[in-house]
């Protein structure tokens, strides 16, 4: 039988425990297991004896890792078999990129302390929010044990997916949010958002759900505990940037200055 599986991305060391406990109070069932993933990378430029440091750095890596997860097999009680560790050579993007990756499905999970504005205009955030192509799981300024104030979701695809209706069902039985919905894409119809919406008030029980608006968009309050959730359609991403890439050609074209066009 086929595991879930449930990537803590240990990269965001402050978080780590943070986004442990969340995913085996809310995602974790029988039939789930544990992948605590770090990256690292060998130095491309410096003297030889500078590049020559990988192992070392590898080494260090599987420290962390191992550490981790001894950790977490104590305080959880979990059985061995059921965390698994990942040691990637490579940054985040890379690792998003192989066939590891790619060929599994994977409930992502990781934990941040970052200022929301600074979050939303940050290119490389959206760059690891987009790369991940499966569902992914930010919690921001949150403690283990401590309640989630606010819940963003941004479903760009037309299904849901069934363990995000269930990870969100165990934290509004539990817990008082805000819930915010993101169906804003041009590819799912009205009818299918009204379907969608009601899925997710059902899911949500007495939690206050609401739609996004295109006014809104979609920050948590300064400071506030906060967990996103992101359901995105990466092929629709790819038609809409190849669109925007003929726009500003053409803008171009026509000799037209607008912004960093």
């Amino acid at each position: 039988m086929n595991k879930d599986r449930i990537l803590i991305l240990a990269d965001f060391t402050e978080g780590n425990a943070c986004a442990i406990d969340f995913s085996l109070k809310y995602l974790c069932s029988e039939n789930s297991k544990i992948y605590l993933m770090q990256t690292w990378q060998k130095p491309s430029f410096g003297s030889s004896m500078l590049r020559d440091i990988a192992p070392i750095l590898k080494d260090i890596s599987n420290g962390e890792l191992n550490a981790l997860k001894n950790k977490v097999l104590k305080e959880y009680q979990l059985q061995d078999d059921r965390v698994e560790l990942l040691s990637f050579e490579g940054d985040l993007l890379n690792f998003f990129k192989s066939d590891v990756y790619r060929n599994e499905n994977w409930q992502v999970v990781l934990s941040l302390k970052e200022n929301s504005s600074d979050l939303q205009f940050n290119p490389r955030f959206k760059e690891i929010v987009e790369a991940s192509n499966q569902t992914l799981y930010i919690l921001n300024h949150c403690n283990p044990g401590e309640q989630i104030n606010q819940i963003y979701v941004r479903n760009d695809k037309a299904t849901i997916s069934t363990p995000i209706l269930g990870s969100l069902q165990k934290i509004c039985s539990e817990q008082k949010c805000n819930v915010l919905v993101d169906l804003d894409s041009n590819h799912i119809t009205s009818d299918e958002k009204a379907k969608m919406m009601k899925r997710f008030e059902n899911a949500c029980g007495n939690a206050s759900v609401k739609t996004k608006n295109r006014s809104e968009n979609g920050q948590e309050t300064p400071g506030s505990k906060s967990l996103s959730i992101y359901h995105i359609d990466q092929s629709v991403k790819k038609k809409s940037d190849l669109l925007s890439y003929f726009d500003k050609w053409f803008v171009k074209s026509k000799g037209i200055t607008v912004r960093n066009f």
